[in-house]
């Protein structure tokens, strides 16, 4: 999983391809697992064909304080790290999910373009300015 292996992935596909079953070691502490799939996360990424790689990205989001606390411990973070998150959750998260999608990745791929830049209305170039 990563950056490397989602690329290789849409750059052999000639259709978008779902990437499902994310093992925990790949994502964030706020993920949250399958119940019946320890170390399995409820997240999604799909992937554009033809090496345009990543379309969108999400799953659901932990919500159990207790799950919340072992998995910033797995990940060798701290409870301080994430204070303002910790406090939320002991006061009770609902259970949420959601995605996003690069409305420029989008463009790219729709137009079949080479580099987002040429999508971009200010792109951020080293050593140019754009204005």
């Amino acid at each position: 999983y990563g950056d490397q292996f989602e690329k290789a992935i849409s750059e052999s596909s000639s259709e978008p391809v779902w990437i499902v079953d994310i093992p925990l070691t790949a994502r964030e502490f706020y993920d949250r697992e399958y119940d019946d799939q320890p170390g399995i996360l409820r997240d999604m990424d799909l992937l554009w064909p033809e090496g345009f790689e990543e379309a969108i990205s999400g799953g659901e989001r932990e919500f159990k304080l207790d799950r919340i606390l072992e998995r910033v411990r797995k990940k060798g973070q701290t409870e301080e790290q994430f204070k303002w998150f910790i406090e939320l959750a002991r006061m009770g998260i609902k259970p949420s999910a959601g995605f996003g999608i690069g409305v420029e990745r989008f463009a790219r791929y729709v137009c079949g373009l080479d580099r987002i830049e040429m999508v971009t209305p200010f792109p951020k170039v080293p050593g140019k300015v754009s204005l």
